[in-house]
């Protein structure tokens, strides 16, 4: 759904990582069709932060596997880095701060020491992977921006200061409207299908997402298209988020731009794909219409 929807390149940027490295390599070798993947597998964070397993849970409940994420030292960030290496991970997801999905952890707090960012971007980067940073509060989108990461994702309290270190590091500011858009509509409107922590997050992280992408935009910060699918809106709606990120005030040039040339930037792997020119890979597509008049057009395409 997400190939036929146009996105010929994608980054998954958390997932069980045996699934997600079979999934790529399945769609590499041509036995499904679907898009380039460059995946991180399992994101990494700190016990009772946003993706630890056992939030929420019985304390007796447990999985042999629920700890293999979880850092809590410079050591057990190395071992991680490596070891998802070993297993086909692309690149590296930390979750530096709380977030909203989860159940209990703070948004607005850093939950990762800096020794341990510091651990995990050393060892990743030496390993010729880059570092995708969940953080929603300033503490941790400027400890992680100022200690190597290659991305925020999210970004939603940033400020004037966050956007001077973006620039100053070349950072990319991923700032998935689609995903926080979804979750809004779903607290309001069904409340009961989601934990109480989640509904009070929501309500009050979300809305300071538009006029953040707004402001970074506005300090030239570089912004790399994304949507955080997973689950909250279906595959193959990707392009949902074009729309969203052109009414916090982008244009729809630089829009298309951060899902093409900036987001192969961000892959890296800008040799092959983001641009259509001699020697790059042919993943071309159409629409009818003028996505520079009506950027919502994308989301139907017709080749």
């Amino acid at each position: 759904n997400t190939l036929m929807a146009g996105f010929t390149s994608v980054r998954d940027v958390g997932a069980d990582t045996g699934v997600i490295v079979a999934l790529k390599r399945a769609i590499a070798g041509g036995v499904i069709p679907g898009p380039r993947m460059w995946v991180a597998g399992t994101p990494l964070g700190p016990t009772g932060g946003h993706g630890d397993a056992h939030n929420g849970l019985d304390p007796q409940l447990d999985h042999p596997g629920w700890g293999d994420n979880l850092v809590d030292s410079p050591e057990a960030a190395r071992r991680i880095v490596r070891t998802l290496k070993r297993s086909g991970a692309d690149l590296i997801k930390i979750m530096p701060s709380g977030g909203v999905m989860s159940i209990g952890d703070d948004p607005s707090v850093q939950l990762m020491a800096d020794d341990e960012i510091k651990a995990v971007v050393d060892t990743a980067h030496a390993l010729g992977m880059k570092v995708a940073a969940h953080a929603h509060g300033k503490q941790a989108i400027d400890h992680a921006i100022a200690l190597g990461v290659d991305s925020i994702e999210h970004g939603t309290y940033a400020d004037a200061e966050s956007y001077k270190l973006f620039k100053a590091h070349g950072t990319y500011f991923v700032p998935t409207m689609l995903v926080g858009e979804k979750v809004y509509e779903h607290a309001k409107a069904h409340p009961e299908d989601l934990n109480p922590s989640t509904v009070e997050k929501a309500l009050t992280v979300v809305p300071y997402m538009q006029k953040n992408l707004h402001d970074a935009y506005a300090a030239g910060v570089k912004i790399a298209f994304g949507t955080d699918t997973f689950g909250m809106s279906a595959h193959g709606e990707n392009a949902q988020e074009f729309a969203l990120m052109v009414r916090a005030g982008m244009t729809p040039m630089d829009a298309i731009l951060a899902a093409t040339a900036n987001a192969a930037d961000l892959i890296g792997d800008t040799k092959d794909i983001g641009s259509i020119q001699p020697g790059r890979y042919a993943d071309i597509i159409a629409v009818t219409g003028d996505p520079l008049g009506d950027v919502r057009v994308l989301e139907k395409v017709g080749f």
